[in-house]
């Protein structure tokens, strides 16, 4: 019995000629471009799926590589947007993410361009409006310190990176806080350290809506012990603050820190001398190639700039502008690796050690 061929999928120009559009307007219709209306989107999707219709994908490619080859100014362009006063003075870990988003665009055949934002309203429309004139549809909100920013969004496809963002709700690149602070506190387990403090800054908590502290409360709790015999120290980071009354009062045998050089600092003249008295470890030093005074579990943020791009990438490819629907929100994380360091040492409890951690 012969085999009956599968039925072949209408061409985008049959469907125009059904639906009485042209046949750029069925391309941007199935793209779901927010430049045609609501209403003749619906009628030229509903009509693509009644009739079965299925992208090519050799076709869908080009059209992918011939966006990225146009002309600057003309979708070859990424905004970074950043709200820091002077660039010179970056955190390390933002200037690997800048130079990870700048290496990977490069690759992708993208330039990237900083612009610096502002919270008042007229300012940041004001900068929306200027990046729709100069072409530039793509955009990455690389680790804004407010949690909101006013602009024309259905203009744009954006990424944020970093937590602290959040309205409007965007597609995010960050990095997997639960995992790193466990890991952390894992490892420091294997060592031998039984008493593990947590610190942080409030502002720092606040703006990763306390998921390291919620992964320290998680860690506790699996290892059968009370957090107000363990309370985190969270400190004011604009004030004169020491952890040497906190130290003191609860016998912590290891710290982890987001900044453990600073809480290092913190430690001098004291009894509590590294590593000897006391380990230290971060829970998101920046991954790098050097030797590692400071132990922790560190992020590749390169890794996270370049991660920003290739989202980005994808949604300018598939025309998703605008903000994206609850059901169509992204969130991809970046998890860290354990790295050895001076700041941490065996305890000398070696039968401690031999212990599994709960955590």
């Amino acid at each position: 019995m012969k085999r009956s061929e599968p039925s072949k999928s209408p061409t985008m120009k049959a469907l125009a000629a059904e639906a009485g559009v042209s046949q750029s307007t069925v391309s941007l219709a199935l793209r779901d471009d927010p430049r045609l209306r609501p209403e003749t989107r619906s009628r030229i999707q509903a009509l693509a799926r009644k009739r079965g219709y299925r992208p090519d994908p050799v076709l869908s490619a080009l059209v992918a590589y011939r966006s990225r080859t146009r002309a600057p100014g003309d979708y070859g362009k990424i905004g970074i947007l950043h709200d820091w006063d002077q660039l010179d003075r970056l955190p390390l870990s933002f200037r690997q993410q800048i130079d990870g988003m700048s290496e990977q665009a490069e690759t992708l055949g993208y330039q990237t361009e900083l612009f610096r934002v502002h919270p008042a309203e007229d300012r940041s429309l004001r900068l929306s409006r200027m990046l729709f004139s100069r072409g530039i549809r793509g955009i990455i909100l690389a680790s804004l310190r407010m949690p909101a920013l006013l602009m024309d969004w259905k203009h744009f496809s954006a990424v944020v990176v970093g937590e602290y963002f959040s309205r409007p709700q965007l597609n995010h690149v960050g990095n997997h806080h639960a995992s790193v602070l466990t890991t952390t506190y894992q490892e420091l387990r294997k060592l031998g350290y039984r008493r593990i403090g947590f610190c942080n800054s409030i502002v720092s908590e606040e703006r990763k809506h306390h998921l390291y502290l919620g992964a320290y409360l998680k860690c506790l709790y699996l290892d059968g012990i009370e957090p107000s015999r363990s309370p985190p120290f969270l400190y004011d980071s604009a004030g004169d603050w020491s952890p040497l009354p906190w130290l003191d009062q609860y016998g912590f045998d290891a710290v982890m820190s987001l900044v453990p050089s600073v809480f290092m600092e913190k430690l001098n003249g004291s009894v509590y001398t590294v590593p000897d008295r006391l380990g230290v470890a971060g829970y998101a030093i920046p991954l790098d190639a050097h030797p590692a005074p400071i132990a922790g579990c560190a992020l590749d943020y390169h890794r996270i700039g370049a991660a920003a791009v290739d989202l980005l990438q994808t949604m300018l490819h598939r025309s998703q502008r605008g903000v994206p629907a609850e059901n169509e929100h992204y969130d991809l994380l970046i998890r860290g690796q354990w790295r050895e360091g001076a700041s941490v040492m065996h305890a000398p409890n070696a039968a401690a050690r031999q212990q599994p951690p709960a955590c």
